[in-house]
């Protein structure tokens, strides 16, 4: 078995490091220790799937990590790399406190077709998770202005980094597309103020950047939360579009598309009972109608007797508020801009962490006061 030892961060079980530096994007030396996985340590405190679980350390049981076992896999780019997809693109990464990185990869563990990657655990869960537990399930509250703010640019910050618009060794380095940004893939952490931050993870979709692969297709990824040009998702403006899908559903509660099964019952029935032949290119039908139904913006600045004119509201549902709470003008403009059904019209990853990243704190300020402003700068490690 073949034994890599990541160095990291040091592991906490609630917090993430805050900086309180006025610089957008300036590196940062840390100190780092090693993570040694020793097994023996750990003890099971939760499997989440049949390949991924919650351990605890047993001689401080509120110490927690996440285990992953994941596919060994060769691809074209690299015939002689057999780690895991997900383990060999975070490789490529330099440490930054917006993307959650491997604390240790252990390869052909537990068996010669996979390997075992450990990872920080995250009490507050994704940001799916984090949004039902805090917001819907308290009488479907909305989620405040500020907390969408930190969000949009921590996670425009990621984005940044990934393609390699920002950040240390932009020479040495190819641009990530993610593929996969949704609610379930970001993290949201708890750096000791009321005002959560937040983490992108879960790279198994994710490609090093081409104009040749961003002209190919790609059936990959979670459907619903794709531009309307999928399957064309190699590029860094299909990840502009999946952000603003999530911006969409901290405010709104949905992605941004028609019903799917609304769509799926009138497609069925137009085939005479039958689906299209081009279900045939796609896993399961569930994904076809996921990745084919039309997407539909609502804006989040319409009060509520703007939204009874244009026939949004009142909601006659248990599973949300009878109207969406009303959001400034400045977050839609930013949030419709990410989600222009033009990619060439989006904004770039740069453009929101130097332009709308600008405008975001001096909302914060007046939202939240300078309590809002904590964790605002992205950094790096080695």
């Amino acid at each position: 078995m073949a034994v890599i030892k990541l160095t990291g961060p040091r592991i906490r079980a609630k917090h993430c490091i805050t900086k309180r530096s006025s610089s957008l994007a300036k590196p940062k030396s840390k100190p780092t220790t090693t993570f040694v996985w020793r097994p023996k340590d750990w003890a099971t405190k939760k499997e989440v799937t049949q390949n991924v679980s919650i351990l605890s350390n047993r001689t401080s049981t509120k110490v927690l990590v996440v285990k992953k076992v994941l596919r060994m896999r060769v691809t074209a780019d690299d015939l002689s790399d057999t780690r895991p997809l997900e383990v060999r693109i975070l490789s490529k990464l330099p440490n930054s406190n917006r993307v959650a990185k491997v604390l240790f990869y252990a390869d052909q563990d537990p068996d010669p077709t996979h390997g075992t990657a450990v990872f920080e655990h995250y009490p507050l869960g994704d940001l799916m998770d984090w949004k039902v537990a805090v917001f819907d399930n308290k009488n479907f509250k909305s989620v405040p202005e500020s907390y969408i703010w930190r969000f949009f640019v921590q996670m425009a910050q990621a984005l940044a980094f990934i393609q390699n618009e920002i950040g240390p060794r932009r020479d040495e380095r190819q641009g990530l597309i993610h593929r996969d940004l949704k609610p379930k893939n970001i993290l949201v952490c708890n750096n000791g103020t009321t005002y959560p931050s937040f983490k992108m993870h879960d790279f198994d979709c994710a490609i090093e950047h081409s104009l040749e692969k961003g002209q190919s297709i790609s059936r990959c990824g979670t459907f619903e939360w794709q531009p309307p040009e999928n399957p064309r998702i190699n590029t860094p403006m299909a990840d502009i579009w999946s952000l603003g899908a999530c911006v969409h559903y901290l405010a709104l509660g949905t992605a941004p598309v028609e019903s799917v099964a609304q769509y799926t019952a009138d497609t069925i029935k137009q085939g005479g009972g039958q689906h299209p032949a081009a279900v045939a290119e796609y896993s399961y039908p569930r994904h076809y109608y996921d990745a084919r139904v039309p997407r539909k913006v609502t804006p989040i600045n319409l009060s509520q007797q703007e939204q009874r004119a244009r026939g949004l509201a009142p909601y006659n549902s248990r599973n949300r508020a009878p109207y969406n709470h009303m959001y400034s003008d400045e977050l839609n403009d930013w949030m419709e801009q990410t989600l222009n059904y033009s990619p060439k019209k989006r904004p770039s990853a740069s453009r929101l962490v130097y332009g709308m990243s600008l405008e975001a704190r001096g909302m914060l300020k007046k939202l939240a006061g300078q309590s809002g402003l904590v964790d605002m700068d992205i950094n790096y490690g080695g």
